[in-house]
């Protein structure tokens, strides 16, 4: 049974958990206002919502290497603060350029606490402990998710349209303040290394702007033939110089920044690419169906949110019964809640192309209602697995490679399912952009279904080792 200085920790880390991701979910309600305020093309938008993502995977891996060198509380509630800095710049925003920059800077905080989150989880649970840690880490996910778009439609239904935006991008902000003085105070120092820590400054230095120059061209089309060329030029030396850095580096008694051990890891890095496929599809998913509803539809933004609150409900249940679930699975979790997932994308691909308005906003209920469902069956279980490869020391840096992975898909596919979704129609969703974007996230998850078959072996010699 958990201590009670645990259970604060694993509060600070829920209530982070909850805090940032409640900053995700109520983005899309701000898309309607940003071309009337702050004059904002489809391309501004689309690099609004993209750059958090972005700038958060930047900020994962010396996060998570951080964490592990000088110990996690020190970058926890920093990472904290620099998520607050954001969030001010987004909302007193005079320009789009400034709420990017914002958008940027809170991406960039949120990924260094949330490698500090999962390097806690890591350090202070074990076995099943860690499946029901990671569970109620997203249950909080699903919590925001009902509670953040109910509170954006209220204030859009209550406050003039020129301010509302600004007062839903600040509306986490009352509990990052809290969490940061919860973690100051619970989250443990643990998993400082022992002597001068090895931080790898090239490395993390060259990974950003690998980063950058590869996500560059997806968010922006307009770059153009050549700065797109330049973008995947720089991207492939940058590649070849980090292999050629990392080897040299490991020689000279360093330890590198991704480490061999994991990379090598088929049970680690097939996990990684199951949940890279997943999550790039469920953020755009919810990201067109969001703003299909808002505008296509006209719908109020308080509406849309009751409409799509019961897919998160869902997901807290199964969430909460995700550690069950996977004793009675075992090896097949994963494939057996990835499949239903994938079915249901399909047919919203189907059915996103029926004429009556209403059979359609049915459809979209009951089946993101079903997506949700098994989605908080198949989250917990499936960053169990994978991060259970990694080894003693290297947890901070596992979490965040597993989580770099996840949000550098969720900027692809966001703006790669935006700008087909939206096509000519400015920063509108039509039926058959809906359909196209859809089209795009079902087959990522016909892909990481795929991965998942094949994992079946390795996952049930991850689940041996991780049972207590």
């Amino acid at each position: 049974m958990a201590s009670s200085r645990e259970r604060f920790a694993l509060a600070a880390c829920v209530g982070a958990g909850f805090a940032t991701l409640l900053d995700q979910s109520v983005v899309t309600y701000t898309i309607p206002s940003l071309g009337p305020e702050l004059g904002a093309t489809a391309g501004g938008v689309q690099w609004f919502l993209a750059v958090y993502s972005l700038t958060f995977g930047v900020g994962l891996v010396p996060g998570g290497r951080l964490g592990d060198a000088y110990g996690r509380r020190g970058m926890f509630v920093g990472g904290l603060l620099l998520f607050l800095v954001g969030a001010a710049l987004s909302v007193f925003a005079p320009g789009i350029g400034w709420a990017i920059a914002g958008r940027a800077v809170q991406g960039f905080g949120a990924g260094i606490v949330s490698a500090q989150v999962l390097g806690v989880i890591q350090d202070v649970f074990a076995g099943r402990s860690r499946i029901r840690a990671l569970a109620a880490y997203g249950m909080a996910a699903s919590a925001s998710a009902i509670v953040g778009p109910l509170v954006a439609g209220g204030i859009l239904a209550t406050i003039p349209a020129e301010f509302a935006w600004r007062v839903i991008l600040a509306i986490n902000v009352p509990f990052i303040l809290a969490v940061a003085m919860l973690a100051a105070r619970f989250v443990p120092r643990g998993g400082r290394t022992p002597g001068r820590p090895s931080l790898d400054l090239v490395g993390i230095g060259v990974t950003g702007i690998v980063v950058l120059l590869a996500t560059a061209p997806v968010i922006d089309p307009g770059l153009g033939p050549v700065r797109t060329g330049l973008a995947i030029g720089g991207v492939a030396a940058g590649v070849l110089a980090l292999i050629w850095w990392e080897r040299r580096y490991a020689r000279r008694g360093g330890r590198p920044l991704f480490s061999p051990a994991l990379l090598r890891s088929r049970g680690f890095t097939g996990g990684s690419v199951i949940a890279l496929l997943w999550f790039g599809s469920a953020v755009a998913q919810s990201a067109i169906v969001t703003v299909f509803l808002l505008q296509s539809f006209g719908m109020p933004a308080l509406v849309v949110a009751l409409l799509l609150a019961p897919g998160a409900a869902a997901r807290i249940a199964t969430s909460a019964l995700s550690s069950r679930l996977n004793d009675a699975l075992g090896r097949w979790t994963l494939v057996a809640f990835l499949g239903l997932q994938t079915v249901c994308s399909a047919l919203l691909v189907v059915l996103a192309g029926l004429t009556d308005a209403i059979a359609l906003v049915v459809a979209i209920v009951l089946l993101e209602t079903l997506i949700g469902a098994a989605s908080g069956a198949f989250e917990p279980p499936m960053r169990a697995l994978t991060l259970s490869y990694a080894r003693p020391g290297e947890y901070g840096l596992a979490a965040s490679f597993l989580q770099l992975a996840q949000r550098l898909s969720a900027t692809f596919c966001v703006a790669l399912v935006t700008g087909v979704a939206f096509g000519s129609a400015g920063i509108d969703v039509s039926r058959d952009g809906l359909q196209a974007g859809l089209a795009v996230c079902a087959v990522l998850l016909v892909a990481a279904s795929a991965v998942a078959v094949g994992m079946v072996p390795d996952l049930l010699g991850v689940r041996r080792r991780a049972a207590p």
